[in-house]
């Protein structure tokens, strides 16, 4: 169903958005950045598109997981972030394909080599893990590498406290008997700092598939996840820190046939192991850091039989895909003056994956069985980086940079960043990035079994953007606005013939992505806060087909038009209540229209000190019906509350 008011929703939420953006969560020009350069830079001083989730941002989205608190932000739209629990989100960052914006765990790259897209499952992160997230929006691949062809998202976890001893606690139950329940211990004794949690939830959740006829009772798939947490800290002298961390992390859920057909005894578990050490030695003008993980995922799939569907593809299908990967990465942050800094390091990356899949289809008498071997799908890729930070030159900035990757596969690349700003004032800034970016296929789109293609090409994006940032009436008014393109080369895509019924992934000549951000708040009164973001994308990819260029729209599941805003109170210390709308435009799935649609949530807090909060959020409130993923059910009306405990 198409809603006939959105016009009016649109230019109301979008007039709003020109006049705001809030303190907590979204960057100002005087808070500070450590994912923008590698090292703490005010948000004034660097032409980057930064958006910073503050801690008490994420306090006052109690009950949503992380997928759901980013797919409010600007130019991100987080795919399955609202349909069942066990739902892979898909990361899709103005307008780019999944798999392009990199996802970092305190500075941390994660992935998940056996997927896709090395897609990494937010789901394996929750919340009350986390102190704070940065978002850098625009193309990163100068500092960061690989997959930072759209932007990066920082998730940098929680502090251990002062205490030496200290206690919390989380429950919380919700809709589709959604039971959680975490506990943590904390502290520092001496040069010791320590954070212990565990968590468990357990959900009934609901149909994955979505019953078109409304009368063949396909049952609810559940969830259950079981997730361990530490992080380890020790200080030698006073200029050396370590740090060590590790997530373990098992979820259980069940599956559906597909869009629009049920399973009962389709299942899957993934476990998902990150173990991450690093290190800062501060030296008088600077510091020199050390960061190395080791990433394990493990998914199995079992579909024991099908008896609900005529047309399900396998009677029998056991599946198993593991990946491992290892980084390591060795830089420097040093300041040659007060005004210019030199960030310069090395890296290095090793993936592989193991694929198995032991199938009885309903087309063979027989099992049929393929083995992708991590004996044959590696990769590794060494790079070296350096940039050019000049900062509060009278208001000016500037950083200029360039990368050389050297793949196992595909040899040489370099990429490189040009990013001058100016500061007027302390209160405007006008910037300016240009940039490129360079991202290899996956294993899976190298290897997979029918699917791959050892042919594929890098692809390889040059990023532009440029905009105003302003803070204004003793920054009771906040506003920035940011155009951007991108143009890559050789985009990898899943080519499908209909007449021969023939896949495979190959790469397009080219692909073009354009669109403006606006984003704003407007503190009214004390206490009571108006926020408001829109974004507007476009593009188009162009193949070759019969020895011409065919050129047609290509945003997949992503949305034209996107608008978030919300109205937050407040009212005491201990209060605080809030409204959330949300409109997301006409999206397709290749030629299929999935409609726009809006949702409307409520949420309210109450604090008994440092001690207690109790808290409620109703989501969805108007019981809209949307699918973001096609024949594949989203979360209508839904509640959560929960009880956190300090001591």
């Amino acid at each position: 169903m198409q809603l006939k008011c959105y016009p009016f929703i649109l230019l109301t939420l979008a007039y709003t958005a020109a006049m705001a953006q809030d303190s907590s969560r979204t960057s100002q020009l005087n808070e500070v950045t450590v994912t923008a350069s590698k090292g703490p830079q005010k948000a004034g001083e660097t032409g980057k598109v930064v958006t910073i989730l503050s801690h008490e941002y994420l306090e006052q989205n109690s009950g949503k997981t992380i997928a759901g608190i980013l797919n409010q932000q600007p130019g991100l739209v987080i795919n399955g972030a609202e349909n069942n629990r066990g739902t892979t989100p898909n990361v899709y960052m103005r307008g780019a394909s999944n798999g392009n914006t990199l996802i970092l765990v305190d500075g941390l790259p994660v992935n998940d080599a056996s997927q896709i897209n090395n897609t990494f499952d937010l789901n394996f992160i929750t919340p009350d893990q986390v102190e704070r997230i940065e978002i850098l929006r625009g193309s990163q691949s100068t500092l960061y590498g690989s997959n930072a062809v759209a932007g990066v998202i920082n998730i940098i976890t929680r502090k251990t406290g002062d205490k030496k001893l200290g206690v919390g606690a989380n429950i919380g139950y919700g809709s589709y008997r959604d039971f959680q329940g975490s506990v943590n211990v904390h502290g520092n004794i001496q040069r010791f700092s320590y954070l212990v949690s565990y968590k468990h939830e357990k959900a009934r959740g609901f149909s994955d598939a979505y019953d078109s006829t409304h009368r063949a009772g396909f049952d609810n798939d559940g969830f259950r996840q079981n997730t361990l947490f530490a992080k380890l800290g020790m200080t030698a002298g006073k200029r050396w820190q370590f740090q060590y961390i590790t997530n373990w992390t098992n979820n259980r859920h069940d599956l559906d046939e597909g869009g629009f057909v049920d399973d009962k005894d389709y299942t899957g578990t993934s476990k998902y192991l990150l173990q991450g050490i690093s290190s800062e030695y501060k030296f008088k003008n600077g510091s020199w850091h050390v960061l190395a993980s080791y990433q394990h995922t493990s998914r199995d799939i079992l579909n024991d039989s099908n008896s609900v569907s005529k047309s399900a593809y396998a009677k029998f299908d056991s599946s198993v895909f593991v990946a491992k990967t290892a980084q390591v990465e060795s830089y420097v942050n040093w300041d040659f003056t007060r005004q210019i800094k030199l960030v310069g390091g090395a890296a290095f990356t090793f993936s592989d994956t193991r694929q198995y899949d032991h199938l009885l289809s309903t087309y063979s008498p027989v099992f049929q069985d393929t083995e992708l071997s991590p004996d044959s799908s590696r990769t590794n890729q060494t790079s070296v980086y350096a940039a050019l930070l000049f900062h509060n030159l009278s208001g000016f900035n500037l950083e200029l940079g360039g990368r050389l990757n050297h793949h196992s596969l595909y040899g040489n690349n370099g990429t490189f960043t040009f990013n001058p700003s100016y500061l007027i004032g302390q209160h405007h800034k006008v910037f300016v990035n240009i940039s490129s970016a360079y991202n290899v296929p996956t294993l899976y789109q190298l290897y997979a079994a029918g699917y791959g293609n050892k042919s594929l090409k890098p692809e390889n994006t040059i990023s532009y953007e440029a905009g105003y940032q302003a803070d204004l009436a003793q920054s009771r008014v906040g506003f920035r606005a940011t155009g951007f393109r991108r143009d890559t080369r050789d985009l990898v895509i899943f080519y499908f013939d209909p007449v021969t019924y023939f896949s495979q992934y190959q790469n397009a000549n080219k692909q073009k992505a354009y669109g403006v951000e606006f984003e704003g708040n407007w503190t009214i009164s004390k206490g009571l806060v108006l926020t408001a973001n829109y974004t507007y994308v476009d593009g188009k990819v162009t193949m070759q087909q019969n020895n011409k260029d065919t050129s047609y729209y290509n945003l997949y599941r992503v949305p034209k038009h996107l608008v978030n805003a919300s109205l937050g109170y407040q009212m005491n210390k201990a209060l605080f209540v809030s409204v959330t709308g949300k409109y997301v435009g006409q999206r397709f799935e290749q030629t299929k229209p999935l409609g726009d649609y809006y949702t409307l949530d409520l949420y309210g807090e109450y604090k008994f000190g440092n001690l207690l909060k109790i808290f409620a959020g109703f989501r969805n409130i108007t019981d809209y019906k949307y699918f973001d993923i096609s024949g594949y059910n989203s979360r209508r009306f839904n509640f959560n509350t929960g009880i956190s405990f300090n001591l």
